[in-house]
């Protein structure tokens, strides 16, 4: 509500003639790839919880339920604060692994983190294109400082001794058995790496789709400060008050432009056309749960010893 609320205050504190006007001359020779590349994206992503999941919980999940899966969590999770819809749904609908509910849970934890890792890097290192001011300097803080809790999450992981405290006020079957946590440094450090390197496609495509989606809305100017400030706008889906950093990234992409000399208007269309990409996700992954497409047979893995077996259609 509070992210449709800032959405709604921005649309009618700026001229929204001129943002239908931008809408109504869009490119869409090179907008409509730019919002299919943006939901194709996500393959990406789908391809770094499969890998995560075969290093770290020694289960490997086949490619048509790890797409369908993926793209049915997106859906879910749009609708909820900081799309933790997504990895609750991920959780679920790998049920009954050899392991405990802990097992799956690692590599899902392990994909947030280097996923807001990853985002932040992007972010800091495009500061250096844009004109200094406090807004900027304040949104990239607070990119560090998740990125940071992100970091103490993974000591958490990481040391499962940390974790015998807090623990151990839950019921004995509900305390995740985190067995991957023991691997030795070397296994993680190749799933970390691996991680971020997925996580880093992932985040900079995303960005040079959004991108062509200002340049088919007529945007000009350097490209740099303007791939700069998608990139540190992006940095608000991490803000656990919306979905997705609904309004917080338009306001964010705004208030960017508006300091690289871009008006908010073209800032809003660029960021409801990018909605609306989001809606084309949820939309493919509403699809496959409706259609039960997401798989319910149970399969041996491939290359591992864990069975796995999907959600219920």
């Amino acid at each position: 509500m509070l992210g449709c609320a800032i959405v709604g205050f921005l649309l009618l504190r700026f001229d929204f003639s001129a943002v239908a006007a931008a809408l109504q001359h869009v490119d869409f020779r090179m907008a409509v790839p730019a919002i299919l590349g943006l939901v194709v994206l996500h393959l990406v992503a789908a391809v770094a919880w499969r890998d995560l999941s075969i290093r770290l919980a020694e289960v490997t999940i086949p490619w048509w339920p790890t797409i369908t899966h993926y793209y049915a969590a997106q859906a879910v999770g749009s609708i909820t604060p900081a799309n933790l819809g997504s990895d609750a749904y991920r959780l679920a609908a790998i049920r009954k692994p050899a392991g405990g509910w802990g097992t799956l849970l690692l590599p899902i934890v392990v994909q947030r983190v280097t996923s807001s890792a990853a985002l932040t890097v992007v972010a800091v290192a495009g500061l250096v294109l844009l004109p200094s001011a406090f807004s900027t300097r304040l949104i990239v803080l607070a990119g560090v400082g998740l990125m940071l809790v992100s970091a103490a999450v993974v000591l958490f992981i990481r040391r499962p001794r940390l974790l015998a405290g807090p623990l151990r006020f839950l019921p004995q079957r509900l305390r995740p058995d985190l067995g991957g946590a023991a691997r030795p440094a070397r296994a993680w450090i190749a799933a970390l790496t691996s991680g971020l390197s997925l996580a880093l496609a992932f985040h900079i495509g995303s960005i040079a789709m959004v991108y062509v989606l200002v340049v088919a809305l007529g945007g000009s100017g350097d490209a740099g400060p303007v791939l700069a400030s998608i990139a540190i706008a992006r940095l608000s889906i991490l803000i656990p008050l919306s979905p997705s950093g609904l309004g917080f990234q338009e306001a964010a992409l705004t208030v960017l432009f508006l300091q690289i000399g871009l008006t908010a208007e073209l800032a809003l269309a660029t960021a409801l056309l990018n909605r609306l990409a989001l809606l084309g996700t949820m939309a493919l992954g509403a699809a496959f749960i409706l259609w039960g497409r997401t798989g319910t047979r149970r399969r041996r893995c491939d290359g591992a010893h864990h069975a796995y077996r999907g959600s219920a259609d």
